[in-house]
């Protein structure tokens, strides 16, 4: 999605909170309802009546965990055919392996949030790039214990989602672990696209125009089962591509479920906001677009055996990310 100009943020100075940090925690006031309106009782769970955005701390990972293993976890799913006796073994030490992942990378991302990198690439060696933002939506409950008339409030995470920079690689998904920007900015360069300008054929002169750095890169949004259907996912969204405007990217890239079915609501969103799906290399060809030598012919088989997920999918970005479809946006 091409991004707007950043939004009044001032890049004067070399302070890195006052150039790149994000106005967090942001309060977000709901509609009073019926339940929040009456005197609550001690002990009685009303509704939630304020939300707030924020960063995910290291104390979060703990409360996320089971809810990401669970959306993300073993990917042997049921079947028609008889469960072998090692199957359920199997998937517990697969879900077990997938937890130690995420607590490793999510630990590593909260940690490379607070530092960044020294951009010696400038000649400014104090100015820093940021880099893994973690956010996460946070629910909040008033509550009146028996012991005190005052009302509190009990903290609920709903959902996360994460902005970093990545190579712009439709072919790859961002990696479990933390990689220095240093590595990105190598990995980039051997593996240049095409800009959103040039996708779109604005002009004759874009069709040359390559993507040799990294790119701001959303991922692992997630909003949980019991708090879809709310917005939640918009308010996530509208968040990380504010820090996105804080980074100064000129546009951000993200990969979605492509099936029609399990992938169909984020899909939508997406859609919805306004990103367009990057089109893989068979396609650019049939288009005439001169972009076939920029991304490589090896990719114009990216698509067999996929034919089944019709036409248009090619025109919507479909690339296959470790034997998974997906789409490119």
């Amino acid at each position: 999605k091409k991004m707007n100009d950043g939004f009044g943020v001032s890049t004067n100075g070399n302070d890195f909170e006052s150039i790149i940090s994000p106005p967090f925690p942001y309060t977000i006031d709901l509609l009073p309802t019926k339940s929040t309106n009456k005197v609550i009782l001690p002990n009685t769970p009303v509704k939630a009546s304020r939300l707030v955005i924020r960063h995910l701390e290291e104390e979060d990972i703990p409360k996320v965990l089971p809810e990401i293993v669970r959306e993300f976890g073993s990917l042997i799913s049921p079947s028609n055919e008889p469960k072998q006796p090692g199957d359920e073994v199997a998937t517990q030490i697969e879900n077990y392996l997938f937890s130690l992942t995420v607590l490793i990378g999510l630990t590593q991302r909260v940690e490379r949030r607070k530092k960044g990198y020294l951009d010696d690439a400038s000649g400014n060696s104090s100015l820093v790039i940021p880099d893994h933002n973690v956010i996460c939506i946070v629910e909040q409950i008033p509550f009146v214990s028996e012991n005190s008339s005052t009302t509190s409030y009990r903290d609920q995470i709903v959902g996360i989602g994460e902005l970093s920079w990545q190579p712009p690689d439709p072919n790859r998904n961002a990696p479990p672990f933390v990689l220095p920007y240093f590595v990105k900015s190598i990995l980039s360069r051997f593996n240049p696209v095409p800009a959103i300008s040039a996708i779109n054929g604005d002009n004759a002169s874009s069709s040359k125009e390559l993507i040799n750095e990294p790119m701001g890169y959303i991922s692992n949004v997630l909003v949980y089962k019991s708090r879809r259907g709310l917005g939640y996912g918009r308010v996530l969204m509208a968040a990380l591509e504010g820090i996105a405007r804080l980074w100064s990217c000129a546009d951000v890239r993200l990969h979605v479920d492509a099936n029609d079915v399990s992938g169909k609501v984020a899909q939508e969103l997406y859609w919805s906001l306004g990103y367009q799906g990057v089109p893989d290399s068979r396609e650019n060809k049939k288009r005439g677009s001169g972009l076939l030598s920029v991304l490589g012919k090896g990719r114009e088989q990216n698509r067999v055996g996929f034919e089944w997920m019709g036409p248009n999918m090619a025109n919507q970005g479909l690339y296959m990310v470790d034997g998974i479809p997906l789409l490119y946006l």
